[in-house]
């Protein structure tokens, strides 16, 4: 008879605590991943930014061997800029995309980061700006920021392949 005594509350610690790490799971696999604009890569860098109808930021990856991808320079080394949004004119939204198709990209180091290049009229407006680097769909590092004036720049990342 004292087997079933413990047995009881044993059994229902069990089953409490079943349910509490399958509700634990549900949470984590709903968070949604942000919707990316661009093609996929490995590596790619990702842009997204706020107030795009008065500033543009651009994206600037400098390659391995010292060359810049950005709006002037769209090719460098296998890499590609695939998304550039100039003010108000950004079908996609306000996102920017370099990156390297799968096998292609040369080992060494990469830096990147954002330029406040210009405002679209009016004054010095601030944006911030969500900077993604990416293996294929795999977010492997978020930065965020914001700037504020013409010229200004992110910190300047780094990636080593």
């Amino acid at each position: 008879m004292k087997k079933n005594v413990i047995f009881w509350p044993v059994f229902f610690f069990l089953i409490i605590i079943g349910s509490l790490s399958s509700c634990k799971k549900a949470k984590e696999e709903a968070i949604p991943q942000p919707t990316l604009i661009g093609k996929s890569g490995n590596p790619r860098f990702n842009l997204q930014f706020t107030n795009e109808a008065n500033v543009d930021l651009d994206l600037y990856v400098e390659t391995p061997n010292g060359s810049q991808i950005y709006y002037s320079n769209q090719t460098a080394q296998g890499g590609e800029l695939d998304v550039d949004c100039l003010c108000s004119s950004c079908p996609n939204g306000p996102n920017e995309n370099i990156f390297w198709q799968d096998g292609t990209a040369p080992n060494g180091t990469y830096k990147f980061w954002v330029k406040y290049y210009g405002y679209c009229g009016g004054n010095n407006q601030p944006s911030t700006y969500t900077l993604r680097l990416l293996r294929n769909s795999q977010i492997l590092e978020t930065y965020t920021g914001t700037l504020t004036t013409v010229n200004s720049l992110s910190p300047i990342y780094t990636f080593t392949k």
